[in-house]
């Protein structure tokens, strides 16, 4: 499988390059790729028999994620508004929040689920 951009939701993975100056954060069992007000979490699980970890960076105020296995990107919700899961091939993903524009503040802010 090859890597490729993933939407979901207001979340987007996209492979690249590691920046060599990026600084290693943590390292991680399952990654909260975007947070969400209600719980409606969008995260990255591997396998549970899959040691490896999940290592986050950052670099110029970004954050990547290096997925070391095969992995699933889910929406930790319930009912029937439920964003697809996608799987997700080994690689390094900068880790992207889309934007909206709020015309009654004149403001731009994050997407929220």
């Amino acid at each position: 499988m090859k890597p490729q951009i993933v939407r979901h939701g207001e979340a987007i993975l996209k492979p690249c390059e590691l920046p060599k100056e990026a600084i290693l954060k943590e390292e991680l069992d399952r990654v909260v790729v975007a947070h969400s007000e209600t719980g409606h979490h969008h995260v990255l699980v591997k396998d549970k028999i899959d040691l490896s970890k999940y290592k986050v960076y950052t670099h110029n105020g970004d954050t990547y994620v290096e997925v070391p296995s095969l992995s699933k990107l889910i929406h930790e919700k319930t009912g029937s508004d439920v964003h697809k899961t996608h799987t997700i091939a080994p690689s390094v993903y900068k880790i992207i929040i889309k934007n909206e524009f709020d015309y009654f503040s004149g403001a731009i802010r994050r997407v929220r689920d």
